[in-house]
């Protein structure tokens, strides 16, 4: 078992360096300034499909890669002008590698029987989704296979995938959805709230990962979901 590294993406701005604090589970994890564009927060959307990391928690033990939750967060923001928060990536994140499936079917202790496929084909190995953590696909073949956890689960829709672990050195998303976060979505941050204020609604869920914008002066609290990790 290893000790992960979570990596932050976003661009801060002002005309003196951005200062962040962040707390994980009332644990002070990042306090420093950050490297600053000069000039005011540009107006949304902000574009961060290529923002650098803004700040990084190296090595915790908050997140060993037999963890997986949501821990509460705060992210305060001191001088300059804001920032602009976006993904969080982790190493050994597992890695969806090949043979995705989509299906319709339930499963009654260990059976899993498919109604239909919509995408791909089963196979022995995958990992699947919407269903029990750590549910993957042992034997069987056409309508019906056995999995690794037992389980009642009516006819709804499953993904899977067969994954290889991850590596100390590559970095990946560190929430795609397992387990469900306190909005059902594939954010890493949930519950979000901004000087107190709940985003989510007035805020439509997220498809994805939002970007979260925050002034100088204020506070992002939110919780911080992670998948479990593999090595």
């Amino acid at each position: 078992m290893a000790n992960r590294t979570l990596q932050f993406y976003g661009y801060a701005y002002g005309d003196v360096p951005v200062q962040l604090n962040a707390h994980i589970n009332g644990e002070l994890v990042f306090s420093g300034s950050v490297a600053t564009i000069a000039g005011e927060l540009p107006p949304q959307p902000i574009d961060l499909s290529n923002a650098p990391v803004l700040f990084s928690i190296a090595d915790s033990a908050l997140y060993p890669t037999s963890y997986s939750g949501a821990y509460p967060m705060t992210v305060s923001v001191a001088t300059g002008t804001g920032v602009a928060l976006g993904p969080v990536w982790s190493n050994y994140q597992p890695e969806t590698a090949k043979d995705y499936v989509a299906l319709s079917g339930s499963i009654s202790g260990t059976t899993l029987t498919v109604s239909s496929v919509t995408e791909g084909a089963v196979t022995i190995g995958q990992l699947l989704y919407g269903v029990a953590d750590e549910t993957t696909v042992v034997s069987g073949n056409g309508s019906t296979w056995e999995v690794s956890v037992s389980q009642t689960i009516s006819e709804t829709n499953i993904k899977g995938a067969i994954t290889v672990p991850g590596t100390a050195d590559v970095f990946d998303g560190c929430y795609f959805g397992t387990p469900a976060n306190s909005e059902d979505t594939i954010d890493p941050r949930s519950s979000v709230q901004i000087n107190g204020v709940q985003q989510v609604p007035p805020l439509e869920k997220s498809t994805g990962c939002w970007t979260w914008v925050v002034d100088s002066g204020s506070t992002l609290e939110c919780n911080l979901n992670v998948g479990p990790g593999s090595e």
